[in-house]
């Protein structure tokens, strides 16, 4: 009996299915768009993800191995075999100064192999020799490999040729990347800069793992390769391999790539980051709520339409029980179809756009592939989805009034002030219940809090509904009607702001996340320059160092004019302490390089110097009162302070660009600057007297590294303050006689120019120059590079751009296909108004108020709900960021001010001119049943 009523649920489940098509199809797609992302991202991710085994495939092809040098000439312990990117350690009795640095030869690393073997010089890196080349009417660059391609061990690593042959004399192959940048195929030249010569195309290559990055290949190119390709009689051994490990080298080789790494090296890849794991628990989290929400309205108002055919179903003799199995096989059947046309279409979408992917990720995959675990799990996610999303209007269309609803006059449901507080109540929760996941770094608790405050913002819905249509009363007829029917019909109204809601707050979650660390990437930078500063820097390539600086801007002045117009170069002194500050050492084989750092004095130093620390108990009360103590602003970014190319000037044009400071500050600078003095960064690095106090430490350089002690040596000199965070991280500018006073030297091997434009220069033409100047000037004597300071991250930026984009379509799709069903449920009510007189454009009038009413609506709540969510999932990144000294940046507040003015402004707007676009005016009367 039950699967017979199961049966025929079903069957019901499919007539309405292809009886109301439109309907159906608005429903389904509210419920697979997330579905179809999913789809899309499993697709792509399993397509792209490369085994261990098919990444050495890619890079090796049918070469044995590849071996690099760690530490030429001393014994390495290699502690993993499964990957290009090997870690090793030096064992720590190992003498350094008997074989370090020392050049290994052909004949002994093939001496080390077995007989028969060859090698050849390679680079798994896309670092190769940089080149500039002649591109149309400007220079372009693109990297060199020194590579003789007559040796077939390079074809064997999948080296391929697309177009053309192997290079012989004067002869090059480039990529696809290069000859489209040079514009150039085969049989034309490559040019290469500054007289260089010229060589012909001979072919077009392809690397399989370097599809993006521009090269060409050439065996007069330097050899300047990471390490070797290899090709053996049989695959290698393990003892070959530590054999190798024996000169220095690591070993890659498909035949060692099940070898098992070394304790140290599974100790130290099996630590888990729990903060990480919360924040990733979290964003789960957000996206299920954005799907349970986006699909609810579907079947809410669907319901709602087939309230007629509910109570002739129970006039029949129907159970409350089989009606609510009826809808319920809806949202089974609506979630079983949209899995289906999700993962068609996103395998689909992935197969046909395979190329295009491969160009953005930079490689070749390995196929097409799907990920069938997480598909098969998303079939189930959307029939539980489809089931959770239909089962409140189960409920409602089985309590279904029959007398009522067979006259055609279902009552109105009067709005419940219960709901109101049940709303209220709920968000009040998530907010406490972030709060106390916060403070004890609870999962659930966090996750609880993002689902308590959505779910209690939906409560909140119909009574701000209600009081839409209240006020309502005093508009035209067209939004009057349009919110009057909202209050009436919260329960189709209210889902579809529910799914606007789930959208907007995921969505705007992620991208005040994305912006909170782009600031924060931005605030943990060197900040030595203002952002948009443009300089100008050339460094000499001569061991006098006696290059001429004038005669190296007199040539490229005029490729900035032809940019910028008229331009003002100010030279900037640097001073550096490479000598010693006149510190004589022992032996040849050291060097000594000095650096200045200011002390604070002692009443000025953070107490938590001082603090016990010994247990984390002690340690974050330590730092709890370091946040409380003024004293203590040092943050980790300035901790490690290396006193190296200081800027030594008394210009103002100089000492503004570096500070910002401007009038009578910038008077009482350069009054200290010329007193002998220097800028410091430290505000509580100033004595009482004006002063600062100056440590000197020494680096001492050996074979063996590095070591840096502070000296006895002290020096008092004029200072003043300037903003945190100017003149980065060596936090001084310095006047001239200070820079003596400290035993630095005036830098011979480089200078840095300002460029200061009269008027503000175009984009195209700053891009232009940064490419084209970063080349060799006084022939070969020295390098110039032009640059534009800029301590944003792009990627961050597009990531911003992405989410909003797609938070804004999905969005808008969410309010056409609500808006669109809400209206279809109405239109006998729209068809009873051109009867009666109305106009034929206030059906479309009154969709455009009702999208609107939808769209602010969810948008408003969604942008609410998506502060909570950042709250939550800021204080999850921020927490393992808290506890420690000097303080790490924390990810702020800093909101993506052009998001909210896209989501709350523009998919209103967009999805209001829609529904005035696509809305019929004019319906057919049709009878009414009352």
């Amino acid at each position: 009996m039950i699967l017979s009523s199961q049966r025929l649920a079903y069957r019901i489940a499919r007539r309405e299915a292809l009886r109301y098509k439109g309907r159906s199809a608005l429903s389904i797609i509210l419920l697979g768009l997330p579905l179809l992302a999913v789809a899309i991202g499993a697709s792509a991710y399993d397509t792209m993800t490369l085994s261990k085994e098919e990444t050495a495939e890619q890079y090796l092809g049918s070469a044995d191995a590849f071996i690099e040098p760690a530490v030429p000439g001393v014994p390495i312990e290699q502690m993993n075999w499964d990957s290009q990117w090997i870690t090793f350690d030096v064992p720590s009795d190992t003498r350094f100064e008997d074989s370090a640095g020392r050049d290994l030869a052909d004949a002994e690393i093939l001496a080390a192999l077995p007989p028969g073997s060859s090698i050849a010089p390679y680079s798994l890196q896309s670092e190769g020799t940089t080149l500039q080349v002649e591109n149309g009417g400007g220079l372009a660059q693109i990297q060199g490999y020194g590579y003789r391609l007559d040796d077939g061990l390079y074809e064997d690593a999948g080296l391929e040729y697309l177009e053309g042959s192997a290079p012989g004399a004067g002869e090059a192959v480039v990529n696809e990347a290069a000859a489209e940048l040079l514009g150039i195929g085969v049989g034309d030249d490559l040019v290469l800069d500054e007289g260089a010569g010229e060589l012909q195309v001979s072919g077009i290559v392809e690397l399989p793992w370097n599809l993006n990055g521009p090269f060409a290949i050439a065996e007069s190119f330097p050899a300047d390769a990471l390490g070797w390709l290899v090709d053996a009689p049989a695959p290698l051994t393990k003892e070959q391999a530590l054999t190798l490990n024996g000169l220095g080298l690591t070993v890659w080789a498909g035949s060692l790539l099940n070898e098992p790494p070394s304790p140290a090296y599974l100790e130290s890849s099996d630590v888990v980051d729990e903060a990480e794991l919360m924040i990733y628990g979290l964003i789960v989290v957000v996206v299920m709520m954005e799907v349970i929400l986006l699909a609810g309205p579907a079947f809410a108002i669907s319901a709602r339409r087939r309230t007629r055919e509910f109570a002739l179903m129970s006039a029949n003799g129907a159970t409350p029980g089989q009606i609510r199995a009826v809808v319920l096989a809806g949202g089974v059947l609506f979630g079983a179809i949209a899995a289906a046309a999700a993962i068609a279409i996103g395998v689909g979408l992935i197969a046909a756009g395979l190329p295009w992917l491969e160009q953005v990720m930079g490689y070749r995959s390995a196929g097409l592939r799907v990920l069938p675990s997480l598909q098969a799990s998303l079939v189930g996610a959307a029939i539980a989805t489809g089931l959770l999303s239909a089962l409140a209007a189960a409920v409602s269309a089985s309590r279904v009034n029959v007398i009522a609803a067979l006259t055609g006059r279902v009552p109105r449901r009067h709005g419940s002030k219960r709901w109101l507080a049940i709303g209220v109540a709920m968000v009040a929760a998530g907010i406490a219940s972030a709060v106390v996941g916060a403070l004890f770094v609870s999962l659930p608790l966090m996750a609880a809090a993002i689902v308590l405050a959505q779910f209690g913002l939906v409560a909140c819905t119909p009574a701000l509904l209600a009081a839409a249509a209240r006020i309502g009363r005093r508009l035209p007829l067209a939004p009057r009607l349009a919110l009057r029917e909202a209050g009436r019909n919260r329960g189709s109204a209210a889902p579809a702001i529910a799914a606007v809601l789930g959208v907007v707050a995921g969505g705007m979650a992620f991208s005040m996340m994305a912006t909170a660390e782009s600031v924060r990437s931005e605030q943990s930078q060197e900040q030595i320059l203002p952002q948009g500063t443009m300089t100008l820097t050339f460094m000499g390539t001569s061991d006098d160092g006696a290059t001429d600086w004038d005669a190296a801007v007199a040539e490229v002045e005029p490729q900035l004019r032809s940019r910028l117009g008229d331009v003002i170069i100010t030279p900037v002194p640097e001073y550096a302490g490479w000598d010693g500050c006149g510190t004589v050492v022992d032996t040849t084989k050291e060097d000594v390089d000095c650096q200045w750092s200011p002390v604070r004095p002692e009443e000025h130093r953070c107490p938590y110097w001082e603090a016990d620390t010994s247990t984390d108990a002690a340690e974050r009360a330590a730092v709890d009162a370091a946040r409380r103590d003024p004293r203590c602003d040092e943050l980790l970014s300035e901790s490690w302070v290396y006193a190296d190319q200081i800027v030594g000037t008394t210009d103002p044009a100089v000492v503004a660009a570096y500070t910002d400071l401007e009038g009578a500050e910038l008077d009482r600078a350069i009054e200290v600057l010329e007193s002998g003095g220097l800028l410091v960064a430290d505000e509580w690095a100033l004595t009482d007297a004006g002063t600062v106090v100056l440590q000197q430490y020494l680096t001492v350089w050996d074979a063996n590294g590095g070591s840096t002690e502070s000296q006895a040596a002290t020096l008092e000199l004029p200072a003043m303050a300037v903003e945190k965070g100017q003149l980065g991280l060596d936090q001084m500018l310095v006047s001239p006689e200070a820079a003596e006073a400290m035993g630095f030297v005036r830098s011979q091997g480089q200078q840095q120019f300002l460029v200061t434009p009269e008027s503000e220069p175009e984009a195209a033409d700053l891009e232009a120059l940064t490419t084209d100047v970063d080349r060799e000037v006084l022939g070969g004597e020295a390098w110039a590079i032009f640059t534009v300071v800029d301590y944003s991250d792009p990627f961050l930026r597009y990531l911003v751009m992405a989410v909003t984009g797609l938070c804004a379509l999905v969005a808008l799709g969410a309010t056409a296909v609500s808006t669109g069903l809400i209206v279809a449920e109405q239109r006998r009510d729209m068809a009873t108004l051109g009867a009666v007189g109305a106009a034929p454009g206030l059906r479309r009038r009154f969709a455009m108020w009702q999208t609107l009413v939808i769209a602010v609506l969810g948008t408003v709540l969604g942008v609410i709900a998506a502060f909570i969510g950042y709250a939550v999932l800021r204080e999850a990144l921020n927490r393992p960021l808290q506890f420690q000294y000097p303080f790490e940046t924390l990810y702020g507040w800093e909101l993506p001010w052009a998001s909210f003015a896209v989501v709350l402004m523009a998919v209103p707007l967009v999805a209001a001119v829609g529904a005035v676009v696509f809305t019929k005016a004019t319906l057919p009367s049709e009878r009414r049943i009352t």
